[in-house]
């Protein structure tokens, strides 16, 4: 078994990336039971995640995956394996939570965005006291949207006015 252990290994998150659970638990807990998780932590995170999806050992599952988190810091699947183990035990919250950490890590992740993607994520409303559907919070969030992807034009408008300003009195203060 020792030998074949990255195949194993490999074949269990292949399984468990499309979706075949029960293989992947099958093949990733053999493994796990073979050598120690901090030897071979790639696959940590998919363990995890069947342990939650097939056995319903959630608390277990998300250890797993929070242990994959800290030995392999920079492998988005394990970010994305976690929020998944939280949207499939229908707690939003941390999984929006975990993807926020996850995105400051590795902004521009592939499979980050997709997962982000898959769980419908959006922004909360600005005014969170009233409903995402008002029209104060709709119209309040289209105009900051506009304000902000035109600020940087704004300031170089206002810079330059400011600049043209100063030269002219300086001009005229040399004229008198």
């Amino acid at each position: 078994m020792s030998s074949n252990i990255p195949q194993v290994l490999s074949r269990g998150v292949e399984s468990a990336s499309r979706g075949d659970y029960a293989a992947a638990l099958t093949l990733l807990a053999a493994v796990y039971q073979a050598v120690p998780a901090e030897q071979y932590p790639q696959g940590l995170s998919s363990y995890g995640l069947c342990l939650s999806r097939v056995e319903h050992k959630n608390k277990l599952g998300a250890e797993l995956c929070e242990k994959a988190i800290k030995l392999q810091m920079y492998d988005a699947r394990h970010w994305a394996n976690l929020v998944r183990l939280y949207i499939g035990v229908k707690n939003r919250k941390k999984a929006v939570d975990v993807l926020e950490r996850g995105m400051k890590k590795l902004p521009y992740d592939d499979v980050l965005l997709g997962v982000r993607a898959e769980i419908g994520y959006r922004k909360a409303p600005y005014f969170r006291f009233l409903s995402r559907r008002n029209p104060l919070n709709r119209m309040y969030s289209r105009t900051a949207a506009s304000v902000k992807r035109n600020t940087k034009p704004i300031l170089l408008t206002l810079g330059g006015a400011m600049y043209l300003a100063l030269m002219v009195g300086v001009f005229l203060y040399i004229i008198r």
